[in-house]
This record gives structure tokens, sequence and C-alpha cells, in this order.
């Protein structure tokens, strides 16, 4: 793993997709909107996400799994986060990672990413996590996934903001993720890493990680790009919004091959050096 450039001049509002900025500010614009989220849904979700770390998973800490605390404070520090969030494992062979919490971050990874996962592109998925942190993205996601739970229907007013908002917040997800994407390679500074990780996401199988294609699948994403522009793309991506609650990896990978290519990366590193 080579030498990363430590990002201690960089504006996040500068790498945020426009569209991710665009529909934040436009749910922030209706009235009570945001206080209702930060204030019941949130605040509910904080208090529930620091009982259930407590009693699941496996903590990492300098005392427990030291190199894996060690790899998340080694990309806190590349891409200028101030703090160490905390951090656990749970059992489960997916490569994956979620972030809960937004005053209080806590990063749970299951055991097949860092089974599978290199340390670069482990530094890519932890990186996309902390982007969500830096760039104000967790409430939002927290207010999302509380409409697919029951609590949603405890809350006062909860029903009613499912009908305003659901669409929005599921357009805007993706959004986040592709911002995300871009702080993820920021972490791990390899565009083949970022694309490795997402092409074993996408499901190659472990007995063939060692023959990984990475400009096969840059033109399946290309391809992909091409294949779904126009009214047809248009119908097609709303219809995945609307049933899945992540974009499709090939999107992903597109967007972010598309980000790199545009000079704003190097851009980025240079002006750190």
């Amino acid at each position: 793993m080579a030498n990363k450039v430590v990002l201690s001049n960089i504006d996040y509002n500068t790498i945020e997709h426009k569209e991710d900025i665009s529909i934040r500010e436009k749910l922030d614009a209706i009235p009570k909107f945001k206080s209702f989220m930060m204030n019941t849904i949130c605040a509910l979700r904080e208090k529930y996400i620091s009982i259930k770390f407590a009693g699941n998973g496996v903590h990492v800490t300098q005392e427990c799994l030291p190199d894996l605390h060690a790899q998340l404070s080694n990309v806190c520090k590349t891409i200028g986060y101030d703090s160490v969030p905390d951090f656990s494992l749970m059992w489960n062979y997916y490569i994956t990672a979620g972030t809960e919490g937004a005053n209080k971050p806590h990063i749970t990874a299951m055991s097949g990413a860092i089974d599978l996962l290199n340390e670069d592109e482990l530094s890519f998925l932890l990186g996309h996590e902390i982007g969500h942190q830096t760039c104000g993205h967790k409430p939002y996601h927290m207010f999302l996934e509380t409409l697919y739970m029951p609590l949603i229907n405890t809350v006062p007013g909860g029903k009613i903001w499912i009908g305003l908002v659901r669409s929005t917040l599921l357009n805007w997800y993706r959004y986040s993720d592709f911002t995300a994407d871009r702080i993820g390679l920021l972490a791990c500074q390899d565009l083949n890493a970022a694309l490795t990780t997402m092409i074993k996401m996408s499901g190659m199988p472990k007995k063939y990680i060692s023959s990984i294609n990475v400009n096969s699948f840059i033109k399946q994403s290309q391809e992909f790009d091409e294949m779904y522009s126009g009214i047809t793309g248009n119908l097609i991506n709303y219809v995945s919004i609307n049933t899945a609650f992540n974009p499709w990896l090939v999107a992903r990978a597109a967007e972010v091959y598309r980000w790199y290519k545009s000079g704003d990366y190097e851009n980025i590193i240079h002006s750190n050096r």
C-alpha cells in the first residue's frame, strides 16, 4: 500500500455531487421537515443505536483488532476527519459496511468485507462510510431507513411524512452514494481499488478474485451509461430508485470513474501535496 497524501486542505462542498446538494436543499426548504427529522426520528434512533451496539458485534478498538482500528484511524487522517468513529464487526459474508448515528456515528462492517477486501479496498469502503458522515448525510439516511420500520407508525405525523418525502429521499439516496464514493476514492487513492471493491460487491466469486478484469468492468459501466440514456433511461432509473435501496453498483462505478477522469480527483490530490 503506497503512502497516502493527507488531505488537510479540502472543501467537501466542492466534492459533493450537485444533485446530492440540490435535493437536500429542496428537502430542507419543506416547512418543519428538518426539525421533525432531527427532533423525533433521529433522536429516537440515536438512543436505540447506543443500546444496540452495546450488546451486539465485536468492537474494534486499540486493544481488540488493533490493526483494523489503526486502518480506520489512518483513513480518518487521510481524508481530514477529526475523530475516529466507533467501529464493530458482525458475521455475514456480504461485502458491505454501514454507519448509524448522526451525533455519535458507529460503523459496522461485515466479516466478508474484512476477509475478501485487501487493505486499499477496505480503505475505500471505510472512506465511503466516513464520507456520508462528513457530508451530513446520516440524518437523512436514518429518516429514510425508518420509513421501512414499525417505528414510523408510532411517531406522530410519521405517516404524513412518508407520502411527502419518500420518493424524493429515495432519489437523493443514490446521489449521496455517488458523493461518498468520491470520498472513498480519496481515502484509498487508487481508482483500481475503488473499482475492484465494487466488482467484488457485485458478485465476483471468491475463486475468481485473482482474475478480476477492471477494464472489462469499466467498459460495462460505460455501456450502461450509453444504453440507458434518454426517456428509456429515465424510466429505468425511476424503477431502480423505487425498488432498490442502494444504487446499482455498475452505475456507481460509472459515476466514480467519470469523476476521476474529470480531473477533480487529481486536482484535490495535487493541491494537498
